[in-house]
């Protein structure tokens, strides 16, 4: 006992951390393994020793089966994985796991061509990798994301006039600038379950005759029997065709390119997705 206080009942962060850092690699061991029974329990201890799942607990129970998918990522952990991956962010997408999207974003805008641009929304915009294709098309560009340490990197680069921290479905609820006339939303979607609120606030701030662009991770239809989305083995959601052009006919929002790919690789091994291009059609 050291000035009154019982030093077994003191708070060591270094000790949480580590204990932490055990707990979690013990439960990816089980479930690399296949002990998914085993793998489930280890992460609900996790998950009650951390109630906002910044390690995504949750997301992990999902992909084993052992639990509900949730709605959306909690947004600790969102925060928690792309603060740690700024530092080298750029490098390892585009060098390590050969990040294809910004690339074909500018292949295919030019393709379709559309554009010239007077206003661009990038939710999600990271460090700014698809702004720094599209910026020569369009005269004044937002960026909006949930780590402050990715606006940072984004910061750096000089390609944005604004840059918010923020939730995107709060943002456009809250929005009071003029309609857009150009979003993208790359690498995004598959951070995020249920997608009718962003998408009918993505279309409420957008322009007659705007650009959306946005990406997601696909699956074979059947494995979504007839479920909206469902969580991937790498903890990411995909969502099924069925759902997305729902989404975009309830948001007055017109299908002009749909292009299958692969948009990373994972541990090796490739991503499947696409990169939608609609158009939000003039009020009739």
């Amino acid at each position: 006992m050291k000035n009154g206080i019982d030093d077994e009942n003191q708070f060591d962060p270094v000790a949480d951390i580590l204990s932490s850092f055990f707990e979690l690699n013990n439960a990816l061991d089980l479930e690399a393994a296949g002990k998914y029974d085993e793998a489930a329990e280890a992460f609900e201890d996790i998950l009650r020793n951390d109630p906002e799942d910044s390690i995504g607990a949750a997301l992990h129970l999902a992909a084993i089966g052992k639990g509900n998918v949730p709605s959306s990522m909690p947004e600790a952990h969102v925060q928690m994985l792309f603060g740690q991956m700024s530092e080298t962010f750029d490098k390892r997408l585009l060098e390590g796991l050969r990040y294809a999207l910004p690339e074909k974003v500018k292949e295919r805008m030019a393709a379709l061509e559309v554009g010239p641009f007077k206003r661009m929304l990038d939710l999600g915009c990271g460090t700014g990798l698809c702004c720094e294709v599209l910026k020569d098309q369009v005269t004044h560009t937002i960026g909006l994301d949930l780590s402050a340490e990715m606006l940072e990197k984004a910061r750096e680069k000089e390609i944005y006039d604004v840059l918010h921290q923020g939730e995107i479905t709060q943002f456009l609820k809250q929005s009071r600038f003029e309609p857009w006339d150009l979003v993208i939303s790359t690498d995004v979607i598959p951070y995020n379950g249920t997608l009718d609120e962003m998408f009918l606030n993505i279309a409420r701030n957008m322009a007659p005759g705007g650009i959306f662009l946005f990406s997601t991770e696909t699956q074979p239809e059947e494995a979504f029997g007839g479920q909206p989305y469902l969580m991937g083995k790498y903890c990411r959601y995909a969502h099924s065709q069925d759902y997305l052009e729902y989404l975009l006919k309830q948001n007055n929002l017109e299908l002009l390119d749909r292009t299958e790919m692969v948009l990373r690789l994972e541990q090796g091994h490739p991503i499947a997705g696409q990169l939608v291009i609609a158009k939000k059609k003039d009020p009739k």
